[in-house]
This record gives structure tokens, sequence and C-alpha cells, in this order.
């Protein structure tokens, strides 16, 4: 099992929390679309920005988007915005983009009920059209770092 982290001094614990490779990834936050053409990062992963949604799908530059879950406070009262639908899985699959679920997030939340419900979703509309999904901690701390059983086994409980 691979995991994402984003501090280069969390690289030598891989052994300890029974991973093969960790991988350092630098996390984009948008304030205009142009950063991403002028990142020189070998994997751009990108936190999820709801000017530029539409957008980071439909480019090629970009290989995970986090936060979709996150972009939305307030759900309808007809359905849940979880930040994603069916026009944005089909642009993703694609441009080969993958839906990333950051752990970091979710150890962190406020309202982990809520957080939880819209994360399910987005992981059932990625199932249906074959999106691929990263699951990871996106650790920038020791303390982020979780073993490698504990992330299998949650993945699993959301559906993964």
């Amino acid at each position: 099992m691979i995991d994402f982290v984003t501090n280069k001094d969390l690289l030598k614990f891989k052994k300890e929390f029974g991973f093969k490779k960790f991988h350092y990834v630098r996390i984009l936050n948008l304030d205009k679309f142009e950063e991403i053409n002028e990142s020189k990062e070998k994997l751009n992963a990108v936190n999820a920005n709801k000017d530029f949604l539409r957008k980071i799908f439909e480019s090629n530059k970009v290989d995970i988007v986090l936060g979709l879950e996150k972009l939305e406070e307030r759900d309808s009262l007809h359905y849940r915005n979880s930040g994603l639908n069916q026009v944005l899985c089909n642009l993703a699959r694609k441009n080969n983009i993958s839906v990333g679920i950051s752990f970091k997030d979710i150890l962190n939340s406020d309202n982990l009920g809520l957080l939880l419900g819209k994360i399910m979703q987005n992981v059932a509309l990625c199932k249906k059209y074959k999106v691929k999904i990263v699951f990871a901690t996106f650790a920038n701390d020791f303390y982020d770092l979780r073993l490698s059983k504990d992330l299998e086994a949650f993945a699993k409980l959301i559906g993964i």
C-alpha cells in the first residue's frame, strides 16, 4: 500500500506504519487557474475550488483532486451537495484524474457525520462512473499518520 504525505520529514516512517512507499506530494491551493500550468511537480494534487472546479477536471495537468466534500457547507433540501456529480465524474475518467480522500480531513472534522455521508456519496459516484479513488493520510505531521491496516479497514467501511 502507498501513502501520500505533505511533509518530506515523514518519508522515513514508511516501515513503522506498514507501507511499501510514501510519496511526497505538494497540494496546490488555487487562487488563479494558471498556477497549475506553472507547477513543476511530478504529481499535481489540487484542493478543490468552487470557482475553477470545471476547469480543474477539464485539465490534463491535474492528477488528484482533494476536498470535494468540503466545497458546500449546506445541503439542499432534496439532495446532498457533495461537490461531485456525473458530469465531473465523466470528465475525471476521460482526463485520468483521481478523486482524493484525505484521512487528515476526517480526523480534524467538526461535523464528522455530514462529512462521512458526503464522502460515501462521492465514493458511490466514483464507482458508478469508474473514476479512480485515492485514499491516503496526506499527513503533514507525525500525529496525522495512521497504520496501513487502519486505512484499509476504514476504506472498506466507507465503500472503497
